[in-house]
C-alpha cells in the first residue's frame, strides 16, 4: 500500500490504514510591492514542499504487544534522510520524502483511529519517473513529464582535453576532464570524478546546459545521458 524505502508499512506493523492524502506542491509567489501606486508585480512562483499524509488504525489491544509494534513503526519510520516513497496511485512513479510527524498515540484507547504519520518532501516535491533512461550523447531525445527532469551526462574512461557538451541552446566548456567514473549533474550544475569536484576545470564562459521537457532534443559529447521524468 506505502513503501518507504522499499519496505511496506502493512509488512512492518498490521494496521489498517484509513486514508492515503497527497497534496499538491506549496505554491510561492515572488512579487514586487509597487512603491506608489496599488497592487504588485508578480516576479515568477517558486515551488515548495509537498507533505504525504497516511491515516490508519492499529488495531491490537494487548499493552504489551501493542508498545512492541509502536516501536517497530518508529524503526520502520526513519528520519534520517529523505527516502523513496511508493504510493499506489501510480507503480512507475514515486515520491522522495523524509517523516516529519509520527502519530500519537494513547496508551488506553487502543481502539482509536485516525493515526497520522505525515512525510515531507523537501529536495525532490515532484513526482519521479522509476524508470532511468539512457541515451548516447549526439542522439536526439524527447523528455515527457510535466517538470524538468532529473538529468545528468555519465561517463567511465580516459581523460578529455578541452571537451564541450553541447545543446542547442548552451554549451558546456572544460579544460579537462580527469580519467575516472564522471557525473555531470545538469540539475545542480555541478561535476564530478568520482566525489571528486572538477568543477575548477569548467570554463566560465561557457553557458549550462538546462534539463526540460519536450521534443527534438540534442546533447553532443562523450558518455551518456540519463534521465528521469517527473511531474507536478
Amino acid at each position: 500500500m506505502i513503501q518507504y524505502d522499499g519496505v511496506d508499512l502493512t509488512d512492518a506493523i498490521p494496521v489498517s490504514i484509513e486514508d492515503i492524502h497527497v497534496s499538491p506542491i506549496q505554491l510561492n509567489p515572488v512579487a514586487r510591492q509597487r512603491a506608489t501606486t496599488w497592487g504588485a508585480d508578480f516576479v515568477r512562483m517558486v515551488g515548495g514542499t509537498r507533505k504525504v499524509t497516511v491515516t490508519f488504525a492499529m488495531l491490537e489491544s494487548d499493552i504489551d504487544a501493542r508498545a512492541g509494534l509502536e516501536q517497530d513503526l518508529r524503526d520502520w519510520a526513519k528520519t534520517d534522510k529523505e527516502y523513496v516513497i511508493q504510493l499506489p496511485q501510480f507503480s512507475n512513479r514515486h515520491l522522495e520524502g523524509v517523516v516529519t510527524q509520527l502519530p500519537d498515540m494513547s496508551y488506553r484507547k487502543w481502539w482509536e483511529n485516525k493515526l497520522v504519520l505525515e512525510f515531507t518532501c523537501f529536495d525532490n516535491p515532484y513526482w519521479t519517473s522509476n524508470e532511468v533512461v539512457a541515451i548516447p550523447c549526439g542522439t536526439v531525445f524527447s523528455v515527457g513529464g510535466s517538470a524538468a527532469p532529473i538529468m545528468t551526462i555519465e561517463r567511465n574512461g580516459a581523460k578529455l582535453t578541452n571537451p564541450t557538451y553541447a545543446s542547442r541552446d548552451a554549451s558546456m566548456m572544460f579544460t579537462e576532464i580527469p580519467a575516472g567514473s564522471l557525473v555531470i549533474d545538469l540539475n545542480r550544475q555541478t561535476a564530478a570524478i568520482g566525489r571528486t569536484s572538477i568543477m575548477d576545470k569548467y570554463k566560465v564562459s561557457s553557458t549550462w546546459i538546462i534539463p526540460k521537457v519536450g521534443a527534438n532534443q540534442l546533447i553532443t559529447g562523450y558518455g551518456e545521458i540519463k534521465i528521469r521524468e517527473r511531474w507536478v
